[in-house]
């Protein structure tokens, strides 16, 4: 009987040992079959083709015409004729000024004129009757001239009282009401013509051959509006920035409901011509890590990191100036599962040699 047990104990010792043996060397092949399967992935290949040059830069809006009105003569303010942020037009009357004075000029120049005018041509007359000469023909003609002359400044003045808008714009704010005294250095208020608005931005000098006069641009105001409103560009300056080695360029934008003021922050994208023979991937390709940008090429089936340097974005493509080059296999699905010298599969080999033909 004890016979018996002992072989029982040992055959179930045997049985437990045999299954350990199986079960470690399972869990060994198992994880070296893992290890040795390819990834599969997607990928294409990098083609060339052409892009838009886009710049975005920022730039700030100011007014086509902007003044500060200031009256011609001193005196006190006897009317104003406009409200506060009005819409006014070349020549309306803004404010007038007490022109009693400037009136009174007026008839003692003009009473002047006549008697200086009267002695004139009693000069003339005796002249013709050899009573005269003629230096006193000569004074009483320089007399009338001169009289003429203070006339006219003195009507001048007077005109000067009412002081018109030069421009079509919007008013700003009166600095004086009726009844204040002003002077010639009194600043009265500004206007500003609002439509069309400048739009005015840097682009680095680079660029420069690639924008020109009459060239459209897109901007983006986007505290008041997300969407873009077109503006062409008027000018270019001359000279470049020595710090920044950039340039000014205005365009101008419409502004019909006059809801862009002076000042504002604008986005502003330029169209800067197009770059032929760029390298073109999608965009799903890149991945980022901090500063760094890189993709996933496909090397005799195994998994290479790239790191590269992107430039223009159009659609779903991207441009890359260093890292690819036309013809590479690009992974654009399965990256993130990859890493570098990993073997993969590209499942979609067979679409992407069709397209290619």
């Amino acid at each position: 009987m004890r016979t018996y047990t002992k072989i029982i104990i040992a055959i179930v010792i045997c049985a437990i040992g045999f299954g350990i043996v199986l079960w470690l060397k399972k869990e060994k092949v198992l994880p070296e079959k893992a290890i040795y399967q390819p990834i599969p992935v997607e990928a294409v290949k990098a083609k060339s083709g052409s892009i838009l040059r886009r710049i975005t830069t920022v730039g700030s809006l100011s007014a086509i015409q902007s003044v500060v009105l200031r009256p011609e003569v001193s005196g006190k303010i006897a009317k104003i004729f406009f409200q506060d942020g009005e819409n006014v037009k070349a020549g309306d009357p803004l404010y007038k000024i007490d022109d009693a004075v400037y009136a009174a000029k007026v008839k003692e120049a003009e009473a002047h004129l006549a008697l200086n005018k009267e002695e004139h041509s009693r000069a003339i007359k005796l002249l013709e009757k050899n009573f005269g000469t003629i230096q006193q023909r000569d004074r009483t003609l320089a007399e009338v001239q001169v009289s003429e002359a203070v006339l006219e400044e003195a009507k001048i003045r007077l005109d000067n009282t009412i002081i018109k808008a030069p421009f079509e714009g919007v008013m700003g704010l009166s600095a004086v009401s009726v009844g204040a005294f002003v002077s010639e250095s009194v600043e009265l208020v500004n206007i500003v013509d609002l439509d069309p608005i400048n739009v005015d931005f840097h682009v680095p000098e680079s660029y420069l051959p690639s924008v020109h006069p009459g060239d459209e641009v897109d901007v983006t105001i986007e505290d008041f509006d997300p969407l873009p409103v077109p503006a062409v560009v008027k000018a270019i300056d001359p000279k470049i920035d020595e710090a920044t080695r950039t340039v000014i360029i205005r365009a101008q934008m419409p502004n019909k409901e006059l809801a862009y003021r002076p000042g504002e922050f604008a986005r502003v994208t330029v169209l800067a011509g197009t770059i032929k023979d760029a390298v073109l991937i999608p965009e799903v390709a890149v991945e980022r890590e901090g500063d760094e940008e890189h993709v996933m090429l496909v090397v005799d089936n195994i998994a290479v990191k790239s790191v590269v340097s992107t430039g223009m974005r159009e659609g779903n493509e991207v441009e890359i100036t260093h890292g690819v080059k036309v013809g590479d296999l690009v992974i654009t699905a399965g990256q993130f599962k990859v890493q570098d010298g990993v073997e993969v599969q590209v499942v979609n080999q067979n679409e992407e040699q069709e397209e290619t033909e």
